[in-house]
């Protein structure tokens, strides 16, 4: 039996229709803690006839930067759900095989060269790029779960955020990942962003995101480096947008070392973190859950920019897709190991 990736369509109305009614659980971050969706004035149910059929759902971009991945790849481009659209790899100057394993793993994938350095100009780079009406930042380590990109978008289209973020924290999440060091750090910069925000964040420092693409001018990343996801939640804040937490599972890297650094890294979110309180938001309107309800129906596009040629176009990287014995044994070379 095919390893089953993504849920169906049935299951997907299901989960967004848990997110409505409170039986998921969430956070809002930056509304009285205790505020339930039940209570919200949404436009949307969960019957499934409200949303139209599937190629009228939000086209997904999915933004990945990556250095020297090639081994974990596999771990992020086999369990991309179906409804992601399009797939952005920024390559960070690697010297594996990571740029032809995402190719023969996603072979219509977007390959964008670095211009700089560091996760911040990555994901610049990335966002730049994309033309998905959603816009999913995610690692190329393995150690996110892409088939949590569906509760994300489930979250969005409910219409109770503009902005959605992973939490470990929550019932339903979790890390096999965490040191001591790094669950201390994490939950001090927690308290700090809370504290000084007025929120309600579990993990403010997880960096796995999604948020509609009108949000891209309202939250510039303006950093290169590990900070990036810290100022992206905090001009989130900043800016009034809708956000909430939805359980996330950290997995640990599949291979290779971390380029987590905790005590620079953790230096440098708590810098963005005081930084950021003086920056001068950007008010902007962010169509609401019923005007992209009528869009979608009538088949138009909150956005423009989408290629003319392949709107909500299904990914065309066969499912069973395999990495051959050639891009196999180049891995192992520049990876300096033999084959088995």
């Amino acid at each position: 039996m095919p390893e089953k990736h993504g849920w169906s369509e049935a299951e997907f109305l299901d989960i967004v229709g848990s997110l409505e009614t409170g039986e998921m659980p969430t956070v809002v971050v930056n509304a009285p803690f205790d505020k339930s969706f039940a209570g919200s004035n949404s436009s949307i149910s969960s019957n499934s006839s409200d949303y139209g059929p599937r190629e009228h759902w939000p086209t997904v971009s999915v933004v990945i930067p990556a250095h020297n991945e090639a081994r974990n790849l596999p771990y992020v481009l086999r369990e991309l759900p179906e409804l992601v659209t399009e797939v952005i790899l920024v390559d960070g100057n690697s010297t594996d095989a990571t740029v032809d394993v995402a190719r023969v793993l996603w072979p219509d994938i977007v390959i964008a060269g670095q211009p700089g350095r560091g996760k911040g100009d990555a994901l610049r780079a990335g966002v730049a790029l994309s033309h998905g009406e959603i816009i999913v930042l995610m690692d190329a380590d393995g150690s996110t779960k892409p088939q949590e990109i569906e509760l994300f978008v489930a979250a969005l289209i409910s219409g109770h955020a503009d902005y959605v973020k992973g939490s470990r924290y929550l019932s339903g999440g979790g890390s096999e990942d965490f040191t001591p060091l790094r669950r201390m750090g994490n939950w001090f910069l927690n308290a700090c962003a809370n504290l000084l925000y007025h929120t309600h964040f579990t993990d403010f420092c997880y960096g796995f995101n999604a948020f509609w693409r009108e949000c891209i001018p309202v939250i510039p990343i303006e950093c290169d480096g590990f900070e990036v996801e810290a100022q992206l939640n905090c001009r989130a804040v900043r800016s009034g947008l809708r956000i909430i937490e939805v359980p996330s599972i950290e997995r640990p890297r599949q291979h290779g070392e971390s380029h987590l650094m905790p005590l620079r890294d953790g230096w440098r979110i708590l810098r963005a973190i005081l930084r950021e309180r003086h920056w001068k938001p950007m008010r902007a309107a962010i169509p609401d859950t019923q005007s992209r309800k009528a869009m979608r129906t009538r088949g138009q596009r909150i956005t423009s920019a989408y290629p003319p040629s392949r709107p909500n176009a299904p990914r065309t990287r066969p499912r069973s897709a395999t990495i051959t014995p050639e891009v196999q044994r180049e891995t192992d070379r520049r990876n300096g190991s033999s084959p088995h």
